[in-house]
């Protein structure tokens, strides 16, 4: 960071605003500059401006011990440590400006101030305010004082601490890093050299230790829960898996057969509805056509009506015809009359505007002479006004002075009087107060020493009210001293106990072997690993000779089964060629016994006579027409053998069906086992050859054989998990116990703080208690100087009160009960006093000048009233000859203007003659009107006779017409003309919507029987394709009756019942075949789900089974590599962890150390070559703490708390010629301040400090010297003057 302005206002002897900037010359080409000026000019200021505009705060007002008030204005105080201090005594604000360039190398501007009350001196303090601004911009950045604080913080870089150690070396403060501690001194080098890192890896270091012992404790837990099933309920799941896939394929089959004979059952039931509701379409149409037949009859006389629509069209034409032109002549007519009457009108209205014309220019002529004699008169009043408004003028002025005159001497009369008795009336007073005289007369001085009274008093009081709170404090402070002495041997005991604690802890824990634990552990668990893993290979082995078995057995008796089905299934189609023929002969038998027996040739058989020829065939002998019974009983022996035969063909179908389907499933199984066999057959060589790989290395002897080897594993591995058991329980011990040891580590070092802090607090109580003690009699001493001070003040009072009426020692009893009541009363008198003098005075000055006014207002007075007299002569005599004028004016017109009353003739006059033009050209207008109406009225007549000729034969050519119609078509006979019009007037487009709706029902019946015969078409399609009935029969045994009156088949081998059935016709209450087959198929579909749930419930079993078997054997493997995990990182924590990240940093940061001792040795061989700094170095912990080694003592390593004060100066500079030098990316201090210290030098080190501090502007940073040595401040060419001024102010200038 680097310092660009420096600016303030009433900081202390700073009393004007000031403003230091570094960007212009001189200071902008100076690398190295000095801040010069006498002792208390305010140097320092300047750099108290620089730190409160940035921390709020500056170095010497921390350094202030104990919390003391001062004084403020009126009864306020503040604490000796308060930044505001630093406003001027006596100013209402003040601030302090800094620019900067902040770590990101971007300009900002800061700033810090402070007011008093209503911005007035005398107010009291109000809080200071922090304000950032990012430059040029002056963008604000933070709203609050603690967020702009953070603001700058995080802009700089450096916290106020840190700041104070690298770019400002305060006075005193010079040596402040070199004595630091360790942990201040390695927060400042991380902040310098951006290094945070370390810390950061030193918690996580801490945080990933923890995280990883947590994961091992999670894993050991989990282990218990890793158990497979044992062999015998491995192949009790395979078998029930096995079992529930061959079930689920056989109900899948079944299924496919139920739903393919359900869809033919459902499209039969959707054909029949659609063939009813097509029947239904057709029904509804043929009916529509039959309700439309009177829209026929009556559309078909609309259209024998068409030819007669142009006659009556004509005639309506001409009737409305006729009826407008009758209309016109109405209204022609009456237009005829109207023109009469308003050419009469205008005629008469023409001759009135001529006389009115004549009397206009009459009148005109007539008053020509009266004009000229108004003119004449106008003239002379003209003349005569000029004359009568300077007399008016003169006169009224006269008047006004007259009165003004007369006014101010009654004025000045009535305040003579109102002077005189007001003179009198303060003379009474001053002679009753004349003991306030001597108070009055000299009160400045008296109001001196009454104020300095009333501060005394106030201070006294304030003196007292301290005195009672420290003796309060001092109280307070010895029993807080009594509480801290029982904690700090609280604190002794409990630290002893802890101590005893740690070292039982150490002895226990050096009773565990870590390093051998682990090693019995990786012994154990690297055996019980193999075992793992040869339990594993043997099952697999076992489970795939076990399964080849098996496989080998099932594809016998596959085979076995198949043969024996192929033998049923030739037997049973040699017995169908049988069956099908007998059946085939007992249905042809069956079909001529019913042609026999039917119903036709019942009532033929009735015809027949004997001895006459048949009409069929021609015989003449007719056996059964007489008895009929043995052709009724050969018909049902024949019925009873057709069923018989088809039960058995349907039998057979069934059989050959279900062999073939055994058939078909076992060659299915068996290619199914031969894959399965061909793909084991490998996995079994290689499970043989790995189980021979390991067998060896398991060095079992006494392992056992068969089944008995997997219980041999099981028994090795519990054996294996009781010992690994019993080393973490070893291991789990020896790390409570560690991590016991290092609890009490950290509860004994948190203790020993507790202790040092509580020894620490003991004593600052104590020193507390001193200064309070301290003060208390300070106070006191001062209480007894001030009220000795306010004794001689009173004493030099009392003059004042030497002609009042009260004795001396009361004026000062009742002053002592209020000072502030009793200065307010004697100022009040004193000015009262001093008024009423004043007032008695200017009153006699007053009267003096009033009689000399008196005299002179007379004289001026006289003279007024001669000039009234004089002015009012003239102006009567004026006002006379101007009211003679105007009477004569006024008795002609009136008065009225000449030209306005010429205009006004005129006007008449050119009225008349327009209102005359005006009447002429309308009497024109109503003529030509009245000639156009007649005109046209007689036009209007002839065509009126010619319309009304025509209507007469369009009339009659219409009932022609329509008595021809009535002869021609007496189906649509019209009685009158009137039903003919009611008629022609339905619209073409209706009658066109009326032809297209029939047009529609015919469609719609075409349609509706086309679809009727498509839709029967396909029924009868689809009956054809019949499922087979003893497939159907084989799933749902049917139990229908057959009616007598239905139909034998209505499809290819169905029982009349289910054709019924699916026409949706069910008989009484018997359940229909669809019905079935959706609730058979729902039960399939249940008991698929079932199997379905069961083969996947043992599949996810088993594969649970087999997760547990994988997981069992590496769960072993994850612990070791978790176990190795969480030891490296514990021994990483060891090393560098800590959860506030001191342990790494402090040890990455003594190599940030060393970098800066050398380059401050660098600079210090220069300032002094016997010193040397060192670092302390200790091996069991890092170490930021420093030493000297004293190259004049035989390099003898010396504490830096040894050296003089010069020596420590010197070494002091040295490292903050180091900090300069040492940066990062982050932080880059390219500004150096340093108040003092170099008086402790002498002229040759001190040359070599200016050496080094040239060498360092040299290198691009900006180094600024306060300093009161003459060498330094002569040998710097550009400097900062501070120069005192009078009353206590300061003024700041640049020299280059």
């Amino acid at each position: 960071m680097r310092i660009l302005r420096i600016a303030g206002k009433n900081l202390a002897s700073l009393a004007e605003e000031f403003s230091v900037d570094f960007q212009q010359p001189p200071l902008a080409d100076s690398g190295l500059f000095a801040i010069s000026g006498p002792t208390g000019a305010g140097k320092s200021t300047l750099l108290d401006a620089l730190c409160l505009a940035l921390y709020d705060a500056t170095p010497r007002l921390l350094r202030v011990a104990g919390r003391n008030y001062l004084a403020d204005v009126g009864n306020e105080t503040i604490t000796t440590q308060d930044t505001r201090n630093l406003l001027r005594r006596g100013a209402a604000e003040g601030y302090a400006e800094v620019d900067f360039v902040g770590s990101d190398a971007a300009s900002y501007r800061a700033r810090w101030s402070v007011r008093r009350a209503r911005t007035r001196a005398e107010g009291a303090l109000q809080p200071t305010a922090m304000t950032l601004h990012r430059l040029p911009a002056l963008q604000p950045l933070g709203n609050t004082k603690t967020e702009v604080k953070a603001e700058i913080k995080q802009r700089i870089g450096l916290s106020f601490e840190q700041f104070t150690r690298a770019v400002l070396l305060a006075q005193n403060e010079f040596s402040a890093f070199l004595k630091a501690e360790d942990n201040e001194r390695g927060e400042l080098l991380e902040k310098l050299t951006g290094s945070a890192i370390y810390s950061e890896i030193s918690m996580r270091a801490f945080a990933r230790s923890k995280q990883e012992q947590e994961a091992l404790q999670r894993l050991n837990d989990r282990l218990a829960d890793q158990k497979p099933c044992s062999e015998e309920q491995r192949q009790e799941l395979a078998s029930r898996h096995a079992g529930a896939l061959a079930r689920q394929q056989a109900l899948e089959q079944r299924g496919a057969l139920l739903e393919q004979q359900l869809r033919w059952y459902q499209q039969a039931e959707r054909l029949a509805e659609a063939e009813q509701q097509a029947s239904a379409a057709c029904v509804a149409a043929a009916a529509a056509i039959e309700a439309a037949a009177p829209q026929r009859a009556s559309l078909a006389q609309l259209d024998a009506l068409q030819p007669a629509r142009p006659l009556a069209a004509e005639t309506m034409r001409l009737n409305r015809e006729i009826s407008a032109t009758r209309r016109q002549i109405a209204e022609l007519a009456e237009q005829v009359q109207q023109a009469g009457a308003a050419l009469a009108l205008h005629s008469s209205a023409q001759e009135s505007a001529a006389q009115q014309l004549q009397q206009a220019e009459q009148a005109q002529s007539s008053a020509a002479p009266q004009l000229d004699q108004a003119k004449a008169l106008d003239a002379r009043i003209a003349a005569q006004l000029p004359v009568f408004e300077q007399a008016a003028s003169a006169c009224a002025q006269a008047d006004q002075t007259d009165q003004t005159t007369r006014a101010a001497q009654q004025t000045r009369s009535e305040e003579r009087q109102q002077v005189a008795a007001q003179q009198e009336a303060s003379s009474r007073w001053l002679a009753e107060h004349q003991q306030w005289a001597a108070m009055a007369q000299s009160w400045e001085r008296w109001e001196v020493l009454f104020v300095q009274a009333g501060q005394q008093a106030a201070q006294a009081d304030r003196l007292n009210q301290s005195l009672a709170g420290v003796q309060q404090q001092v109280q307070q402070q010895q029993e807080l001293q009594t509480q801290a002495q029982s904690r700090l041997a609280a604190s002794h005991q409990q630290l002893q106990v802890l101590e005893q604690q740690q070292q039982s802890s150490a002895s226990t824990l050096a009773q565990y072997a870590p390093e051998q634990l682990q090693a019995t552990r990786r012994q154990l668990t690297a055996r019980r690993n193999l075992l793992a893993e040869g339990e594993k290979l043997w099952i697999a082995l076992d489970a795939r000779q076990t399964r080849h078995a098996y496989l080998a057995q099932q594809t016998a008796d596959l085979r076995h089964a198949a043969a024996q089905a192929d033998a049923e299934l030739k037997a049973a189609q040699q017995q169908a060629v049988t069956l099908l023929a007998h059946s085939t002969q007992a249905e042809r038998s069956l079909q001529l016994a019913q042609a026999a027996c039917s119903s036709n040739v019942q009532a033929l058989r009735a015809t027949l006579e004997d001895g006459q020829p048949c009409a069929v065939c021609g015989a003449t002998e007719h056996p059964y027409h007489h008895d009929d019974s043995r052709l009724l009983a050969m018909l049902a022996e024949l019925e009873a053998e057709v069923a018989r035969w088809r039960q058995q063909v349907e039998a057979n179908l069934s059989l050959q069906t279900a062999r073939r389907t055994t058939q078909q499933a076992c060659l299915d199984q068996i290619n199914a086992l031969a894959c399965e066999t061909s793909a084991l057959t490998p996995a079994l060589s290689a499970a043989t050859s790995a189980w021979q790989a390991i067998l060896p290395q398991l060095q079992a002897e006494a392992m056992a054989e068969g089944a008995e080897r997997t219980g041999w594993f099981v028994g090795q591995l519990e054996q294996l998990g009781d010992a690994l058991q019993a080393v973490e329980t070893q291991e789990h011990n020896w790390h409570q116990a560690r991590q016991a040891h290092e609890a009490l580590q950290v509860a004994l070092e948190r203790t020993r703080n507790e202790h040092q802090q509580q020894q620490q607090a003991l004593a600052s109580q104590q020193t507390a208690l001193a200064e309070s003690r301290s003060v208390a009699r300070a106070l006191d001493v001062q209480r007894v100087d001030l009220a000795l001070a306010l004794s001689a003040v009173l004493a030099d009072l009392d003059p004042a009160f030497s002609g009042s009426d009260l004795p001396s020692d009361d004026w000062k009893d009742a002053w002592r009960a209020g000072p502030a009541r009793f200065y307010a009363a004697r100022q009040a008198e004193a000015g009262q006093w001093l008024r009423q003098r004043s007032s008695y005075d200017e009153r006699q000055q007053r009267l003096q000048a009033l009689d000399i006014e008196l005299r002179a207002g007379l004289e001026a007075q006289n003279k007024a009233q001669r000039d009234d007299v004089h002015a009012r002569v003239a102006y009567s005599s004026a006002e006379a000859q101007l009211q003679a004028l105007q009477q004569q004016r006024l008795a002609l017109w009136d008065g009225k203007d000449v030209t306005s009353v010429e205009a006004a003739l005129a006007l008449a006059v050119n009225n008349a003659r327009q209102q005359l033009a005006q009447r002429q050209s309308a009497a024109q207008l109503a003529a030509q009107a009245g000639a156009r109406a007649e005109a046209t009225l007689t036009q209007a007549q002839r065509h009126l006779t010619g319309l009304l000729a025509a209507a007469a034969a369009a009339q009659q050519a219409l009932h022609d017409w329509l008595a021809s119609f009535n002869q021609q078509q007496p189906q649509h006979a019209l009685d009158d003309l009137e039903q003919l019009d009611s008629l022609l007037a339905v619209a073409a487009a209706e009658i066109s919507a009326r032809r297209a709706a029939l047009h529609a029902l015919d469609r719609a019946a075409e349609a509706a029987a086309t679809v009727l015969r498509e839709r029967q078409l396909q029924h009868q399609q689809h009956l054809a394709t019949a499922p087979p009935a003893d497939s159907l029969a084989s799933e749902l045994p049917l139990e229908h009756p057959q009616a007598p009156d239905e139909p034998q088949s209505a499809g290819p081998d169905l029982p009349a019942a289910d054709s019924t059935a699916m026409a949706g016709e069910p008989s009484g209450a018997a359940i229909s075949v669809p019905e079935r087959l959706s609730r058979a198929l729902a039960e399939l579909r249940l008991a698929f789900q079932s199997a379905r749930e069961h083969a996947v419930a043992a599949q996810l079993a088993l594969a649970e089974d087999d997760a547990r078997r994988t997981k069992s054997a590496a769960m072993m493997a994850q612990i070791d590599a978790q176990g190795a995990c969480a030891q490296r990182w514990a021994r990483l924590n060891d090393l560098i962890g800590s959860a506030d990240g001191k342990k790494f940093r402090n040890y990455a940061q003594q190599y940030t150390l060393d970098v800066l001792l050398g380059y401050a040795n660098a600079h210090l061989r220069h300032l002094a070559r016997r010193y040397q700094l060192e670092r302390i170095c200790h091996p069991a912990s890092p170490s930021l703490a420093l030493q000297v080694r004293d190259r004049d003592m035989g390099d003898e390593m010396r504490s830096v708390h040894s050296l003089s004060g010069g020596e420590s100066f010197l070494v002091s500079l040295a490292l903050a010629l180091g900090l300069a030098s040492l940066s990062s990316n982050r932080v880059r201090v390219e500004s150096l301040f340093i108040d003092e210290g170099f008086g402790s030098l002498d002229a040759d080190t001190l040359r070599v400090a200016m050496d080094a501090l040239d060498g360092l502007q040299a290198m691009g940073r900006k180094v600024g010297v306060i300093s009161h040595v003459q060498e330094m401040t002569e040998r710097i060419a550009t400097r900062i003057l501070v120069q005192p001024a009078p009353g206590g102010k300061s003024r700041v200038s640049v020299q280059g």
